[in-house]
């Protein structure tokens, strides 16, 4: 594949993606022609973009990793039918999951051609993260499991909150007032923990390996897990789904084994510079005040 071609290839996905989410948010403008007020119909509008949110969030976390915006695009496209079907007529079904998977073959022929890309650009291909000297390695199941609890949370809380309704009833306990203002505070910091931790651990190559300290380091040794802890539990806020919050918790449990695995990877190879950064940054939630 010449550089152009996959230039475009790189970016096609990324801009449909885009294009995508700005397209099913048209329809949430709906809401202001329904005659409520201005305050209720600006709430109405905030939570129809949920849709574009995960649309959003979905690239975010396949923008370094291809494999897995083929898969959840592709899971989000054959859900959408699932759920659908029979209430609309078949054009309903082309308009929405159509581009969902044209967007996920895209990502997946993007993938499969990114080693042949490395190739033809060098005789000895760079080294991916995996093989990097500088990086200390993850568990094998590490991305897959996180793109499964992913998939497996947005049908549970998407199908629960729009379709079945069966464990939302405290939606009518918590009004809307209070929950969507938080769960979009929490998205926004879920967003930009993920993207500046990936900016961290693979925006630059550290010449010699080292314990890191910087940016959201400072305050978390496990980031970017925890910004997904907060993608979950902002989505819950916003629809108290009793079904996705089981999801979650096992979620939850998932990471914490991952962040143990990778600690003890990490204690293997740093030592003392790793013990001491345990003791004085938490796992996951940053301390109000750092310890001296």
């Amino acid at each position: 594949m010449d550089k152009r071609t996959s230039a475009v290839f790189n970016w096609l996905p990324r801009i449909l993606c885009i294009l995508f989410a700005l397209f099913i948010s048209l329809f949430a403008l709906d809401v202001f022609s329904e005659g409520h007020s201005l305050l209720k119909s600006i709430w109405a509008f905030i939570i129809h973009l949920i849709p574009s949110y995960i649309i959003v969030i979905t690239l975010v976390i396949s923008w370094k990793r291809e494999w897995i915006g083929a898969l959840i695009y592709t899971v989000l496209g054959i859900a959408y039918i699932i759920m659908a079907w029979g209430r609309f007529p078949i054009s309903v079904y082309l308009l929405i999951a159509g581009p969902l998977f044209l967007i996920g073959i895209l990502f997946g022929f993007r993938w499969v051609y990114k080693g042949e890309d490395k190739l033809k650009k060098d005789a000895k291909p760079k080294k991916n993260h995996h093989d990097r000297d500088d990086m200390t390695g993850e568990h094998k199941f590490g991305d897959t499991g996180q793109a499964f609890f992913a998939i497996l949370f947005f049908i549970v809380w998407f199908s629960d909150t729009y379709f079945f309704r069966c464990t939302t009833f405290l939606n009518d306990v918590v009004p809307n007032f209070v929950r969507v203002p938080i769960g979009m505070i929490l998205l926004i910091i879920s967003g930009y923990l993920a993207i500046t931790t990936l900016s961290i651990v693979f925006g630059e190559v550290r010449e010699l390996p080292c314990v890191i300290r910087t940016g959201a380091y400072n305050y978390s040794r496990h980031p970017m897990y925890f910004s997904e802890v907060l993608l979950y539990l902002g989505l819950l806020i916003i629809s108290m789904s009793l079904a996705a919050a089981l999801v979650w918790i096992l979620a939850i449990g998932f990471l914490y084994y991952l962040c143990r695995h990778e600690e003890k990877l990490l204690l293997d190879r740093f030592g003392d510079e790793y013990r001491k950064y345990m003791q004085e940054v938490p796992m996951w939630i940053p301390r109000i005040r750092k310890g001296k």
